[in-house]
């Protein structure tokens, strides 16, 4: 499964919030990228940041490393008095990013600028900590800073693919897997621009904010929260058609690229339809990556965009489909979001709902047939019932973090459970002429115009108006306590019934449910009330 919206640390639509990058940074669902990304206009404002990515190559032709050029212009903010850079030392599980970052020099008018170095105390889990760096006499503007980031070598455990690696003659990451930035600027607008001649001719530069030079707004750190690619990358559809979906890759895939991006496009389309919230949806990019070494990465998605990246084809792959299902979950992010507060007590929300809607939509929309619904329906019951979390607090699932997998995904699959229950409860409670799409419509489109924060306590409210019935106490009973869940047996739709049942899982019997069809049900009835339009 993918490992995105966990992004309640490291997005929220729309605004970094700091170098607590969005919960720690941030991520996700405080979207952490910015709102938009347009071709740098000549007229500047007085304080900006414009930053050069040039890769280089070894003598085998493998990048080796990002090479950073970049100009700080303006000042600081109100209050602060020296210059300060920060880099992540872990981030999300990518292990010593500053320790990789090489040749560091930053020059104003009077010269050489010397710094100070503080670090965080690491945090468990795997989760972000930083290394400071602060100027130890006042500075002029404009300012040079300049460094060498070195690639993320093999090993290393796993996690999403945060750190740039190398891949078929060119690299890919995201910002926040090299980059030190400045942090108390008062600059809101940054220019990113690439140095591809290491590549020679067809080379692309592109991020999760546009092709080539782009403005992107927001501080500095907002960089950090953008994907990137550089190299003889692939492309779909091809650069010279105008289109608000892109996607681009590196490494040879066991499955048709551009014939897999046009099924992406299609159900980006449909999403859009279905949220509805977002008129038009954004444009959008998806970057896949094929490394030969491991960490292999996994999904995320950030603002706007999304990386998969893998390790190589085994033979039974080979002539199939991409992970659609992981497809479909990175692009619900953009339009679910997030809760307001700390990741490990509101991933249930960002990745459940998700996880919900990545079962349920492209089924209802005809992508998926009946048959493949009920069996991932399956799966998705058998591994919650049978994770060694599926009791466990979120506290604590948050203390293991990234260092197992299995207890990291119990809020995704609790979550999920959730959110299809409320919808027969919605249901029930309203006779069938209102349902959880409807809600989650209204309330997204609440926090779209700045109405709204959407907190747990919120969020409960507005469940709580909807059924007449107090909503945040089993919420947290749930959620943050970790009471098992059964939802109804008609969750999942009409054409669909689940039943308490033991399952077998590696030899271990569990409580858990199952999923059949329901005859005389047809599959365009499952959820009549609740298609678009």
């Amino acid at each position: 499964m993918a490992d995105a919206a966990w992004f309640g640390i490291l997005q929220a639509r729309g605004r970094v919030a700091g170098m607590a990058l969005c919960g720690l940074i941030a991520l996700a669902a405080c979207k952490c990228a910015p709102d938009a990304a347009v071709a740098a206009p000549e007229a500047k404002p007085e304080a900006y940041y414009e930053i050069t990515l040039r890769p280089e190559l070894d003598e085998g032709g493998a990048v080796e490393a990002i090479a950073v050029t970049s100009r700080l212009h303006g000042g600081l903010k109100g209050g602060e008095t020296r210059l300060k850079l920060s880099a992540p030392v872990v981030y999300v599980n990518v292990m010593g990013v500053a320790d990789r970052i090489r040749d560091l020099r930053v020059t104003d008018g009077a010269g050489p600028v010397e710094f100070t170095l503080e670090q965080d105390d690491p945090v468990p889990g795997g989760f972000p900590y930083f290394r400071h760096w602060t100027a130890t006499r006042d500075v002029e503007y404009p300012l040079d800073i300049s460094y060498r980031a070195l690639v993320q070598p093999e090993g290393g455990p796993a996690g999403p693919a945060f750190g740039i690696r190398p891949s078929a003659g060119g690299v890919s990451g995201a910002g926040a897997g090299y980059m030190i930035v400045p942090v108390n600027s008062e600059s809101n607008l940054s220019y990113l621009d690439w140095d591809l001649a290491e590549f020679g001719p067809g080379a692309v530069g592109v991020t999760t904010f546009g092709e080539g030079r782009v403005e992107v707004n927001g501080p500095p750190a907002a960089l950090m929260q953008g994907w990137l690619m550089a190299g003889p990358a692939g492309q779909y559809p091809p650069a010279e058609e105008e289109t608000h979906f892109r996607a681009y890759w590196l490494g040879n895939f066991p499955f048709d690229v551009a014939e897999e991006m046009a099924y992406a496009k299609d159900l980006y389309d449909y999403f859009g339809e279905f949220f509805a919230y977002l008129d038009p949806a954004p444009d959008y990019r998806v970057f896949l990556r094929q490394l030969d070494t491991e960490p292999y990465g996994g999904a995320t998605a950030l603002a706007n965009s999304f990386m998969l990246s893998r390790g190589p084809a085994r033979p039974e792959e080979m002539g199939g489909q991409s992970p659609r299902s992981t497809l479909a979950h990175e692009m619900i992010h953009m339009w679910v979001g997030g809760l307001s507060g700390e990741h490990a007590l509101t991933n249930w929300f960002s990745e459940g709902l998700t996880t919900y809607y990545e079962y349920t939509v492209p089924f209802r929309a005809g992508r998926i047939s009946l048959e493949d619904y009920i069996s991932g329906l399956n799966g998705l019951t058998d591994r919650y019932y049978s994770n060694p979390a599926r009791a466990m607090p979120a506290l604590e699932i948050g203390r293991v973090g990234f260092s197992d997998g299995r207890v990291r995904h119990a809020p995704y699959q609790r979550g999920a459970l959730y959110f299809a229950d409320l919808d027969a409860r919605i249901r029930a409670t309203s006779g069938g002429t209102r349902t959880l799409d409807m809600l989650v419509r209204e309330v997204f489109a609440l926090r779209q115009r700045g109405e709204i924060q959407l907190t747990l306590e919120a969020w409960s409210d507005f469940v709580s108006a909807e059924l007449g019935a107090e909503e945040e106490a089993f919420v947290r009973a749930l959620h943050i306590d970790g009471q098992v869940i059964y939802p109804a047996t008609d969750a999942f739709g009409a054409c669909v019934r689940g039943a308490p049942a033991p399952i077998e899982v590696d030899g271990e019997s569990f409580d858990g449910m199952r999923w059949v069809r329901v005859e005389g049900v047809a599959p365009e009835a499952c959820f009549a009330s609740g298609l678009p339009g």
